[in-house]
């Protein structure tokens, strides 16, 4: 029987300046640092009943206060993203995994959707396949799993652009690596999605309530 995959969750510390830089054009950078606590735990919460063994791959300040509360909150061991850029850390965490004798899958803080059936959903489609991506849709892709190392996936990508996931196609085309796609989700990084996830989030306090 395979071995089943670790789940990943990549967040950063929430340092002012250093979170959320496109919301901040708007909010300011403490509202926007604010803004990503609320969505990093919104996320945790929904992810935290996941059976999965689970670690948080945190960048920045590690010893950040809100760091060890997210880790509980998750129930995840945290792990330090090393220097590089997204795909020197992403290739990190998987080759991580898989020193362990374990399957990874790599997923962003930032996706106000993502529930545990979704990565349910991601964990077996890696049973049959060497790729696995959640698209996102403003052409990335929010989570990434794999079974073996392929630094060729993360290298050179132009990260934070809308050619991501073509790009990413392309890799896994040139690699040979048979792919599942999930279906599109959104992330938060402007103030339309900010708004967008408020919205979400005001609807589903409603339904609690009501």
């Amino acid at each position: 029987m395979a071995a089943e995959p670790r789940l990943c969750v990549f967040a950063k510390a929430p340092e002012p300046g250093r979170v959320k830089t496109r919301l901040a054009r708007h909010l300011g950078a403490a509202a926007a640092c604010r803004a990503h606590e609320a969505l990093v735990a919104h996320v945790l919460d929904r992810l935290a009943g996941c059976a999965l063994t689970k670690e948080l791959w945190v960048a920045g300040d590690a010893g950040h206060p809100q760091v060890a509360v997210w880790s509980q909150r998750l129930g995840a061991l945290v792990r330090v993203q090393p220097q590089g850029d997204l795909g020197d850390r992403m290739h990190a965490a998987v080759s991580a995994c898989c020193a362990a004798g374990q399957p990874a899958l790599i997923v962003g803080s930032d996706l106000p959707e993502i529930d545990v059936p979704y990565i349910e959903r991601a964990a077996a489609a890696l049973t049959a396949h060497d790729l696995v991506l959640g698209p996102v849709e403003d052409g990335g892709y929010g989570l990434v799993g794999l079974k073996a190392p392929a630094p060729l996936l993360f290298r050179g990508i132009a990260w934070s652009t809308p050619t991501v996931l073509a790009e990413t196609r392309s890799r896994a085309d040139q690699l040979r690596l048979s792919v599942a796609e999930l279906p599109t989700t959104w992330d938060v990084d402007g103030i339309n999605e900010w708004r967008r996830f408020l919205t979400l989030d005001n609807q589903a306090a409603a339904r609690s309530a009501s």
